[in-house]
């Protein structure tokens, strides 16, 4: 748990230094040039590091993927990062096991089908097998259901991305 008693002055300093710009890594401890987990240790004046004592473990990596993913820019990275900054102050007193699961099957649920409709359009031929993933993405209700959805979307996009990979290559053969 942590020893830091959390105001809003804190959460207030974290918007200010995320405001300034988050980059994927750890960073330097530099305004603007620092991880999400790097830029709350910053504003709470803790050492620089990405593993503030006030952000739960599992929230924490959740954090640093989302943080060390492809964002267009510095900024844009922060601007996504903006709200999750603050909400993540004080998750070191929640069950980090049930997050994962949570955060697990809302992943399947909401995102995964935006991910597998937007490969759909890229691939005409494999549409309908996606928009089936998608559908039962969207229909699981626990973590076992959201393991075989994952699984089964993942089977779909190997599909369309095989495809989609054969005719670029056809496509190219065939110009040269």
């Amino acid at each position: 748990m942590n020893t830091i008693k959390l105001t809003k002055r804190h959460a207030r300093k974290v918007l200010e230094v995320v405001d300034a710009g988050l980059c994927s890594g750890i960073g330097t401890p530099e305004l603007g040039k620092m991880c999400v987990e790097a830029a709350v240790c910053f504003a709470l004046g803790m050492p620089h590091g990405d593993d503030p004592e006030c952000v739960g473990s599992a929230v924490r990596a959740y954090k640093i993927r989302l943080n060390d993913a492809r964002w267009s820019s510095d900024q844009a990275r922060a601007k996504g990062l903006r709200a999750i900054a603050v909400a993540q102050l004080g998750s070191d007193t929640i069950d980090q096991r049930e997050f994962a699961k949570r955060t697990a099957v809302k992943t399947v649920q909401v995102i995964l089908p935006i991910a597998l409709r937007a490969a759909g359009a890229l691939t005409p031929a494999h549409k309908s097998a996606l928009e089936s993933a998608a559908l039962e993405c969207e229909s699981i209700v626990d973590l076992a259901g959201a393991r075989k959805a994952a699984a089964d979307a993942d089977a779909a996009y190997a599909a369309a991305y095989a495809a989609a990979y054969a005719a670029a290559y056809a496509a190219a053969y065939a110009a040269a």
